[in-house]
């Protein structure tokens, strides 16, 4: 009996140090920015924080896939209703496909503050959410927020006066490091827009410069107040009895961020406790692909060429003369087998090494070892997929920032960029050819591919660990440094070069004056001593 007691305390011992996950603490999370590919991270954190016991109640576009669990009792959903549509709203598809305008940083800056004000509006105006925004009686531990133009949602937190973690899907932004109290040195970090890397030449550093300072001050002095006036306009009836905290307050009260960033991707940057890489989060063990995609891959040893453009760009909006170039180069390539993302029915007269999908498992498809190269737009997830099942790539970047990730795995020697801009049959497949026959492409991405796996611990777990240390700490404020409300002229210690220049200056102008005075005398004295002669 003594060591069954023994035996006990020890066991209780050991529980009272486990995580207390299963507290389940209640979260909100807000996905508001109607991109498919940005939920798709969302899902696999939202599933591992129901399995470990928490209650989500989530405002999103789209409903959570929850693949048998059964979690009706700890999730709820605020549906955006309807979904933001981006081509009722001046952006249709063909746009992307003959537009040189989505490669210039400023222009795309332009757009994605446009995308962020509208959508945001519209998430605000959904009926769901208006509904949720009148409720009373709500309490939450903690919000969990999209850091990527939606900063208006981060009133919540003030709402109901709850800790904040943000979730950065794009990576690393210069307005992340000072929301932490870091100044980005832009002499070797390139904006997120730009296509350079960490070796800027002097005229790559000036444009990085002025690119950078542009959106910085257009940010807090043009897009900021603007999302500031969409919390005032839904959230200011609610809180009536106190003034609303600034987007800026609330940005530097984030405890965590979760950033989609990994040394693959981005180089060396200075950091600061609080921010976190889960790049690779939403990618998990191969599950086994639908019937008729396992049957066209296992069929295929000559190898298959996997094109998708993303859950946002449709292929099929392509134009007719962009159209024809692609299925003259299928008919080229008859050796091939092509796997494409095709959202509508059918192509008339598609050759017969083509597969068309609505909709394809991109990670499960990407596992499969007949897949010799992926034809990608270039986003940060597909990419990231792509290197990690090491898969060369064939880049075809349209906007945002596809045309940096393009340049910068192409001069880490996994792929190519191809402009879709004027494409032709012969660029289009000399460059499949040049990739999938010369060894040094798919050497590259096996190299980068083991790098990106070779993580001190998985993603997931990271992501959920830091998510729960906010809610044990009621907040992280102890991860803040001081530099968050520093003045950035005593940030950049000019307050000390001043006051010592001043000091430099005051100690030569008294040594100057009583050097000259000292010399009057002196010439003086000759003067009566010439006189006296």
């Amino acid at each position: 009996m003594r060591h069954f007691s023994l035996l006990l305390i020890a066991v209780l011992g050991v529980i009272g140090f486990l995580p207390q996950s299963g507290n389940g603490a209640k979260i909100l999370l807000v996905s508001a920015f109607p991109g498919m590919s940005h939920w798709l991270m969302f899902e696999h954190i939202i599933h591992e924080l129901l399995r470990r016991g928490h209650e989500l109640t989530a405002i999103s576009s789209y409903r959570l896939r929850t693949d048998g669990a059964n979690y009706t009792d700890r999730y709820h959903e605020v549906l955006i209703e309807p979904i933001y549509d981006f081509e009722a709203n001046g952006l249709p598809m063909e746009v992307f496909y003959k537009s040189q305008s989505f490669g210039d940083p400023f222009f795309k800056m332009s757009i994605l503050w446009k995308l962020g004000l509208e959508t945001a509006e519209h998430a605000f105006e959904s009926a769901n959410v208006r509904t949720f925004l009148q409720r009373e009686g709500l309490t939450f531990d903690l919000l969990i927020a999209e850091q990527f133009v939606q900063e208006a949602f981060l009133m919540f937190a003030h709402k109901y006066r709850v800790p904040i973690v943000t979730i950065n899907t794009l990576g690393h932004a210069d307005y992340i490091d000072r929301a932490f109290g870091l100044l980005t040195p832009w002499s070797f970090v390139p904006h997120f827009m730009v296509q350079y890397d960490d070796r800027m030449t002097m005229t790559e550093r000036a444009y990085n410069v002025f690119l950078s300072a542009w959106d910085a001050y257009n940010r807090k002095f043009y897009y900021l107040p603007e999302q500031r006036k969409l919390a005032e306009k839904y959230f200011g009836a609610q809180n009536a009895t106190s003034s609303l905290p600034s987007i800026e307050d609330l940005e530097r009260n984030v405890s965590v961020v979760l950033v989609n960033n990994h040394i693959i991707s981005s180089r060396p940057r200075p950091r600061i406790n609080g921010m976190i890489d889960i790049a690779g989060v939403h990618i998990r063990k191969a599950k086994p692909l639908p019937p008729v995609l396992k049957s066209f891959l296992d069929a295929a040893p000559g190898g298959v060429i996997y094109i998708n453009f993303g859950t946002f760009l449709r292929s099929s909006g392509m134009p007719p003369e962009t159209l024809a170039v692609f299925l003259a180069l299928f008919r080229s390539l008859p050796q091939y087998s092509f796997l494409w993302k095709w959202e509508a029915d059918t192509i008339p007269n598609l050759p017969p090494n083509v597969l068309l999908q609505r909709w394809i498992p991109q990670n499960d498809v990407l596992a499969h070892p007949h897949v010799k190269l992926f034809v990608s737009h270039g986003g940060i997830f597909g990419t990231q997929e792509s290197i990690y099942w090491a898969r060369p790539i064939l880049f075809v970047p349209f906007y945002g920032d596809q045309h940096s990730n393009a340049l910068k795995f192409e001069r880490a020697g996994i792929g190519l960029t191809l402009q879709v801009i004027n494409v032709t049959v012969e660029d289009f497949r000399a460059k499949i050819e040049r990739i999938v026959q010369e060894p040094t492409f798919q050497q590259s991405v096996n190299r980068l591919s083991a790098i990106f796996r070779d993580n001190p611990t998985d993603p997931l777990e990271e992501a959920a660990f830091w998510v729960e240390y906010v809610v044990r700490h009621r907040g992280a404020a102890h991860l803040k440094s001081a530099a968050v409300q520093m003045p950035w002229y005593r940030y950049l210690l000019l307050d000390i070069l001043s006051l010592t220049l001043l000091v430099v200056y005051s100690a030569w102008w008294l040594i100057r004056k009583l050097a000259k005075k000292g010399w009057s005398v002196i010439n003086h004295r000759r003067v009566e001593k010439v006189k006296v002669k």
